[in-house]
């Protein structure tokens, strides 16, 4: 009897979740190039003419839902995987949700994510990349800093006047074992802080990440830290990004590895816009090799979804001890989102 009457009120439950107002969107975008790479800019090192993805953002598909509980609270959820439309491989061939894979909550406090997803820092370096890290010397991964991180649970603060801050932990979950000292470290662990002002025609970041290198490597932590200014006034658009990646080593001398990006931008017309971006950075830690490089680009729009854009891309590398190298990049594509 007792049974019964369990079995019940799990079937009487049931319909109820399943009433529960919920919305689950599919999104994504395809992005395909026709790209002229010249010898130094070609994996081949020879010059040539490719189809490539991912020229201008890349080609993604996610699934993103929310799901209404009352009291304006809400779940949310959000699922991305990156592929390669040009040979319909995953862009990572390890990782399949390899953009972001997290669940949270919603509310008038604010937004709690747990999972896979972007770092506190990566909000102040991008908030003034009008190009949204795409194409050709954008601000991604400037100075080698890692935009998304495994393992995380963060909170966003609602918006106060235009301003966030931001809050992340990440759990390494890999203990590592220095040999020559004898110890265990959590190697991997990480937090990270920043906070974003958006007031339509100013924008600025500042952010930090510090990492626990587990004294491998003689590495005892990695600290990443990136502040940027930008501005848009009518058809015009500019801003300038700082990144530094700084390790610190159980013995010896501290290294830092520098970044620095701006971009220009100006709506030509009501469908398009034109880019010029300029990005140095400088690799203090590997060999103090130096990249720089120059990206003009333009964007068409056809649709809502749809617009076509060129990209030229002159590139510097400084290698000691070796010539330098002048890598040059044009691309001519398309990018649908759905």
């Amino acid at each position: 009897m007792k049974k019964s009457l369990v079995a019940l009120a799990v079937a009487a439950a049931v319909p109820a979740f399943a009433q529960a107002q919920t919305s689950i969107q599919l999104l994504g975008s395809v992005d395909v190039a026709v790209e002229s790479l010249n010898k130094e800019a070609s994996s081949s090192g020879k010059s040539d003419l490719q189809i490539n993805d991912g020229i201008w953002g890349g080609s993604r598909v996610g699934i993103v839902g929310s799901e209404d509980l009352g009291n304006g609270l809400k779940a949310i959820f959000n699922l991305e995987y990156r592929a390669r439309a040009d040979t319909g491989r995953l862009a990572n061939s390890t990782r399949f949700w390899q953009g972001q894979s997290w669940v949270g909550l919603d509310g008038g406090f604010g937004t709690i994510k747990l999972g896979r997803q972007a770092v506190a820092l990566s909000y102040a370096i991008e908030a003034a990349d009008l190009t949204g890290q795409s194409w050709y010397y954008s601000s991604d991964a400037l100075a080698g800093y890692t935009s998304k991180r495994d393992n995380t649970i963060s909170y966003a603060t609602p918006s106060l006047g235009g301003f966030k801050l931001y809050a992340g932990y990440g759990a390494g979950e890999s203990e590592a074992t220095n040999v020559a000292a004898g110890d265990v470290a959590k190697q991997g662990d990480y937090y990270s802080v920043a906070g974003v002002g958006d007031w339509g025609a100013f924008t600025f970041g500042v952010g930090y990440l510090s990492v626990d290198g587990g004294k491998i490597n003689n590495v005892k932590r990695t600290n990443e830290l990136g502040a940027s200014i930008g501005t848009k006034i009518g058809p015009f658009g500019a801003g300038l990004v700082y990144a530094q990646n700084e390790t610190k080593p159980v013995t010896g001398a501290s290294v830092k590895d520098k970044g620095y990006f701006g971009n220009l931008s100006y709506q030509v017309s009501d469908n398009g816009t034109a880019y010029l971006t300029y990005r140095r950075d400088e690799f203090k830690r590997a060999s103090n090799n130096k990249h720089s490089g120059v990206g003009l680009a333009y964007a068409h729009g056809l649709s809502k979804r749809t617009f076509v854009y060129g990209a030229v891309g002159i590139g510097k590398a400084e290698v000691p001890g070796q010539d330098n190298t002048k890598p040059r990049r044009v691309a001519l594509g398309i990018r649908h989102f759905f």
